[in-house]
């Protein structure tokens, strides 16, 4: 710490505070907030006990602390602000302190998020059928367009009438701003959903200037007021009641997202297209879905039953000299070793499958003549 004073020192003023200003903007700027608090926070705490210096076994007591009061998902949000403002302030690497990340992991161990519960197909087919337009016509163009580009709820929030584009046969909507800075772009294609997008899109008030795509709907109408984040991330629990799905509450506004992903893994989608699909960097995120897929399982399942013995369809060996041979071939170690069998033919069910391996010390002897 001695030499960075020393080379603070030695830096310009004008350069010093060029660079204060740039580390001042290194936190994410939606939730800088948050990283400020959680900041302030342990600073308090190392005051009240008069810390004077920062090590490995401070973080480690400090954890312990908040162990007993957050669930491990929470304790590694406060590990990750303090990883940031802990590197930005005093110039400090945690994530070199391995006992507190291995404290970390033992403190997640036997921990099981919750997460939101997903519509299935029938489901969301069955809302946008049946649910009467006058009183949920918004609803179903929320979830059409969340189910189809994996949505966030602030990413549907956010969404604007610049960012849909209507062609002949599709409509394609853009996500220019995403959680991790990752545009996306998705297409829908049905006619049936294209409709109901483009009516509720008519039902705009005209001379508005709010430019976002999702205004308030009450009984057939539009009203210039945008529909709020808080609003938005309740669509999927509405959906889920007038359904009459079991616990409604846990379809959340991460609901869309997680049904879009969970359905293309259904469908025998791979790791790329679900990454595509989310926006997803991380392929343990996208790896969820496909370890959660039923089709997996039932793939999975599909190959452990193959390896069962199964009796082979009857298959006929004969040569161009000799009266045809007749093997009723069951799966087990036997082989058939057959050498030196000119003209050798082989007849057998439709959609069989004959494996005739040859090996130079067995040989097949064609029967004498007399």
């Amino acid at each position: 710490m001695e030499g960075s004073q020393d080379n603070l020192a030695c830096t310009p003023p004008e350069i010093r505070e060029l660079a204060k200003n740039t580390v001042a903007n290194l936190l994410p700027i939606k939730s800088s907030g948050e990283y400020k608090k959680q900041y302030e926070k342990f600073e308090r705490w190392c005051n009240e006990n008069k810390i004077e210096a920062i090590s490995e076994n401070v973080l480690l007591g400090y954890f312990e602390l908040q162990r007993r009061k957050y669930k491990a998902s929470t304790l590694w949000t406060i590990y990750s602000m303090l990883r940031s403002c802990l590197n930005i302030n005093k110039n400090i690497d945690i994530s070199k302190y391995n006992k507190l990340q291995a404290f970390l992991k033992r403190a997640s161990q036997h921990y099981t998020p919750r997460k939101s519960k997903i519509l299935e197909e029938d489901n969301i087919n069955k809302f946008i059928q049946v649910a009467d337009d006058k009183t949920y016509l918004a609803m179903k163009v929320i979830l059409i367009m969340g189910y189809n580009g994996a949505c966030r709820r602030e990413e549907l929030t956010n969404m604007s009438v610049d960012d849909v584009e209507y062609r002949a046969d599709s409509i394609v909507v853009v996500i220019p701003k995403t959680k991790n800075y990752v545009p996306r772009t998705f297409l829908i294609t049905d006619e049936n959903w294209i409709d109901l997008i483009k009516k509720y899109a008519n039902l705009r008030p005209k001379n508005i200037t709010n430019r976002r795509f999702f205004l308030t709907y009450r009984n057939g109408y539009c009203i210039s007021s945008p529909i709020g984040i808080n609003m938005m991330g309740k669509v999927p629990k509405t959906i889920a009641a007038f359904l009459k799905l079991q616990d409604p509450e846990l379809f959340t506004g991460h609901c869309f997202r997680r049904s879009s992903a969970t359905h293309i893994a259904n469908s025998g989608g791979d790791l790329l297209t679900i990454k595509r699909l989310g926006g997803w960097k991380s392929s343990s995120v996208a790896e969820s879905y496909v370890e959660a897929s039923l089709q997996n399982k039932i793939d999975v399942a599909k190959m452990f039953a193959q390896q069962k013995d199964v009796e082979l369809p009857q298959c006929t060996i004969s040569t161009a000299s000799e009266p045809e041979i007749n093997i009723n071939a069951t799966r087990s170690n036997t082989v058939c070793d057959i050498t030196n069998s000119e003209g050798l033919t082989v007849t057998s069910n439709h959609n069989s499958k004959v494996n005739i391996n040859i090996y130079n010390h067995c040989t097949f002897q064609q029967p004498m003549s007399n």
